[in-house]
């Protein structure tokens, strides 16, 4: 019986494992459509990292989630053998994931296992020679290229993102925006992305202060715990009423719920980036250390509505100093960033506002 049949049957277990970070596993949703799809009998089972899990844990299409906590990895390995997966998908592709194939693969077996590759050596080049590559795979289409042998072919329909049922009801059809700042979507919000994973990859905070200032409607900032104070400084700089930030006060769910009802987000190489796309926000991606040539940028659907997103990056020879990233310029300088022209940010992003016409995403579940 050849594969695709064999995973077809009633009573399949397909496993897939990507446990960081939040962008990463946004990135898997397509994915998981795919299989859903393809063997509609099968029980999805994912497995990640207990930060990643609100990204997942709405998913109309996993039969589980599983998470891995700080020092339960024994525990959720034992949980995992005694499911006796049909098939596994290795989406993160590092040594943990890799020695976790023995135990739920292991050789032998006959049980097939997907393995994601990286790339990482041309990753490597692109930051040894600073060259652009002129043909390069998207994440997704890698994805998508590994799974062709199971009979999946890329379906165009972009990234998922699924809201908390209990968030979306304690709305009563409203606004989540209006709720807690007080703003009508209708006013045509723009969210503003704070925060990275690593530091060489967000606009520092002159340069946020900078852009706030010329940005001619309600500002709303967002981010995580972390970006708290980052937040509360910027808006002690302003000298106006219509801005706010999410930063501590929100969890995942309802930053994506808020941002959701924004007009657009300028936003860094971080995750609430690939949140966006998958909301179908209109991006601007500011550019530090990294390039969209690692194959990481927006992934949106082929026939998108919101528009391509725009991309706003240096020209400095030190670029890209790394494919993901530090906690500061190895060079002191932070080029990447320093030389972003804001005004020139703040004007497409203005043009926008003015001539899109008003969002509807606060109603997408």
């Amino acid at each position: 019986m050849k594969l695709p049949d064999r995973l077809s049957q009633n009573g399949i277990r397909i496993g897939l494992i990507r446990l960081s970070s939040i962008g990463d596993v946004v990135l898997c949703t397509p994915v998981i459509r795919w299989l859903h799809h393809q063997f509609p009998q099968a029980e999805l089972h994912f497995v990640t990292k207990a930060a990643m899990a609100p990204v997942l844990q709405h998913h109309a299409h996993l039969s589980q989630l599983h998470i891995l906590k700080e020092h339960n990895e024994k525990e959720l390995l034992d949980e995992l053998q005694a499911l006796r997966f049909d098939a596994l998908i290795d989406l993160h592709s590092n040594w943990r994931t890799l020695r976790w194939k023995f135990h739920l693969a292991p050789p032998g077996s006959g049980i097939p296992f997907l393995r994601f590759s990286k790339n990482n050596i041309q990753k490597w080049w692109i930051v040894q020679s600073k060259k652009k590559p002129t043909q390069y795979l998207h994440t997704v289409q890698k994805y998508a290229v590994m799974l062709h042998g199971w009979g999946i072919v890329e379906d165009g329909l972009g990234l998922d993102w699924f809201f908390d049922p209990s968030l979306v009801n304690s709305l009563n059809g409203g606004s989540f925006l209006k709720r807690e700042t007080g703003w009508d979507p209708s006013q045509r919000v723009y969210a503003l992305a704070l925060g990275s994973q690593h530091a060489t990859k967000c606009l520092p905070k002159e340069k946020l202060i900078a852009l706030c200032r010329l940005l001619d409607g309600p500002v709303l900032l967002l981010g995580g715990p972390q970006d708290k104070a980052l937040a509360e400084e910027i808006i002690a700089s302003m000298d106006r009423k219509d801005i706010a930030h999410g930063c501590g006060r929100w969890n995942l769910q309802e930053s994506a719920k808020a941002l959701s009802e924004c007009a657009c987000l300028i936003t860094p190489d971080t995750g609430l980036m690939h949140i966006g796309a998958a909301l179908g926000i209109k991006l601007f991606v500011i550019w530090g250390n990294t390039l969209p040539e690692f194959g990481m940028h927006p992934w949106l659907p082929h026939m998108s509505n919101q528009g391509l997103p725009e991309h706003f990056e240096v020209d400095v020879s030190c670029r890209p100093c790394s494919k993901l990233g530090y906690s500061k310029c190895p060079r002191g300088h932070f080029e990447c960033m320093i030389k972003q022209d804001i005004s020139r940010i703040a004007q497409a992003v203005s043009g926008y506002r003015l001539s899109s016409q008003p969002t509807h995403n606060s109603f997408r579940l």
